[in-house]
């Protein structure tokens, strides 16, 4: 009977759990974390609105990650990201509703903080907001639940979490996989050319896919040219090595819980078949049995 269980489990396990591509694959997408407003005169300003019009000219897809709570109070910048969207370069993502751990959050507050800042993006951009990058990268089971029930079907986090690239029981899971700067006594340091260039290699061999993190703030401050070059240098390598830089697009909500109910119906149907083939089996080895008996 446990042997019976495990099978059922397991068979239904792999059925709601596939890559989202081949490895070998050669698939970028561009995070960009921290979007929100800052005072127009800023470094920090300049440094986000050069960013995201570089996508824009270029048509690079991209991934924004935006702190709700201190967003949408700067014209400029919303018709920028408005632009993005209709001519389908960006995807929005909520980056929590204060860039808050979700770590330290209760479930109750975490589905709260998602619907602040769903609610607030939506009403801004009158698009539907169905992605998440939990602020810090971290997240917990709860996160998942929270995402559920606020009809979120994307997440990026981290591999160093231990998340990989996968699509999961309606939510796509599509993780950083490659840094291109770090901070170091609040200051930021670019990561060389050529160790990114490995980290993109070694996502496509292992996932298919890599996420290529970027905050607006690493090409601000002393040396921040250096940084901006590397990254123009990473995107036109991509392009020049036949890889391919995607829009991530969070599939539809299929039910409350974002089950995907072709997905759970072939485990059911896997997992019942198993069964079969083990009480089969048993019956067959005691008809056996009863032979040697008989005899």
């Amino acid at each position: 009977m446990k042997a019976v269980i495990v099978i059922l489990l397991l068979s239904l396990a792999l059925s709601s759990s596939h890559a989202l591509y081949p490895a070998g694959s050669k698939f970028v997408i561009v995070r960009i974390d921290d979007i929100q407003d800052y005072d127009q005169a800023s470094s920090y300003a300049v440094a986000e609105k050069t960013l995201l019009q570089y996508h824009i000219d270029h048509q690079v897809p991209a991934l924004l990650a935006i702190t709700a709570s201190i967003f949408g109070k700067e014209p400029q910048l919303i018709d920028q990201i408005r632009k993005g969207l209709d001519q389908e370069i960006f995807t929005l993502a909520i980056h929590g509703w204060n860039h808050v751990p979700y770590t330290q959050m209760s479930l109750s507050a975490q589905i709260a903080d998602m619907d602040y800042a769903k609610n607030r993006l939506e009403a801004i951009f009158s698009v539907q907001i169905s992605a998440f990058v939990p602020p810090y990268s971290n997240f917990t089971d709860a996160t998942i639940d929270a995402m559920k029930r606020n009809h979120l079907t994307l997440m990026s986090s981290a591999t160093w979490v231990g998340d990989i690239p996968r699509e999961e029981d309606g939510i796509v899971f599509i993780p950083e996989t490659v840094t291109t700067a770090n901070v170091v006594t609040d200051s930021w340091a670019a990561v060389p050319f050529e160790s990114i260039i490995q980290q993109i290699q070694d996502s496509w061999d292992n996932y298919g896919l890599a996420v290529v993190l970027i905050h607006p703030r690493q090409f601000t401050d002393e040396g921040y040219e250096e940084r901006w070059n590397i990254y123009l240098r990473t995107i036109e390598w991509v392009q020049a090595t036949q890889g391919t830089i995607i829009r991530p697009e969070p599939p539809t909500p299929s039910t409350e819980y974002n089950l995907e109910p072709f997905s759970f119906s072939v485990g059911i149907v896997t997992g019942m078949a198993s069964i079969l083939i083990v009480v089969f089996g048993v019956a067959a080895t005691r008809k056996k049995r009863q032979r040697k008996t008989g005899e």
